[in-house]
């Protein structure tokens, strides 16, 4: 989180970070992100705010006021990461139940259960059957689309969470897979309710390729482009990609 509050402090922001054997925090212009040492995976901490994985200026810079979804939310610590750049409201999706007691647990911490709301599901069109604990270094290459488990999370689906949100402006997925089911699903015409869209692809547990997804995208009106890629799997990169809607935000009132 250093480097991460080092660069807030440069754009003139007040940041303060507190650590001990229990808990890791980071409060920026007085709102707090805090973690429970049990309920942290270490590499998603570092990919978000060391790496700046969602830091994408042209969409952080409307982001205050508005509300955000996020697909894939693991221990909270996106969805906190938007609370600190001024999301009014985050709805965060994870379908492992451990995972999402730590996320709940992490937004308590946070005092920012009025801001975000944890659902234990899958984005899906029904339920999926899930390990009922799961370790959380692992969690982040866990997929509904291949593992499976004793206990089951109810399945919601894109316009369930988008009658959960009054403002939808930026949608977050890092589902390993789907992000496929969305973008190319019945529901895809949903997807022109969001401003911004930021997801993770995962060709290797879809079959399906990153054009085929960007295509469909671009087809709805989004102009897409490749933020990072990182972490070969079986042979195949994992990207990142971030797609702003070209059409007026009015229109998307509609939606």
């Amino acid at each position: 989180m250093a480097s991460y509050a080092c660069r807030l402090q440069a754009s003139g922001n007040r940041v303060s970070i507190n650590t001990s054997p229990e808990r890791v925090g980071l409060e920026v212009n007085g709102v707090p992100a805090v973690f429970n040492a049990h309920c942290v995976n270490a590499y998603d901490i570092a990919e978000i705010f060391a790496v700046g994985l969602y830091e994408v200026p042209e969409a952080l810079s409307g982001l205050r006021g508005r509300d955000v979804v996020d697909v894939g939310a693991s221990v909270g610590d996106s969805a906190l990461y938007f609370v600190l750049n001024g999301a009014r409201k985050v709805i965060a999706v994870e379908p492992l139940p451990n995972v999402a007691r730590c996320a709940d647990e992490n937004v308590r911490l946070s005092g920012a259960a009025d801001k975000v709301k944890v659902l234990n599901a899958a984005l899906s069109n029904e339920p999926v059957s899930v390990p009922c604990d799961y370790d959380l270094l692992l969690s982040r290459y866990f997929s509904t689309l291949k593992g499976s488990g004793p206990c089951k999370a109810p399945g919601v689906t894109l316009s369930y969470l988008l009658n959960m949100v009054d403002d939808p402006y930026l949608l977050k997925m890092d589902c390993e897979g789907c992000e496929a089911q969305v973008i190319l699903g019945p529901e895809r015409e949903r997807l022109r309710a969001f401003e911004h869209i930021t997801f993770e692809t995962h060709p290797y547990n879809t079959g399906v390729s990153d054009e085929k997804l960007l295509a469909s995208l671009e087809e709805l009106g989004f102009e897409c482009r490749l933020c990072s890629t990182f972490k070969p799997k079986l042979g195949v990169n994992i990207n990142i990609y971030h797609c702003k809607n070209s059409k007026l935000r009015q229109l998307n009132r509609t939606f």
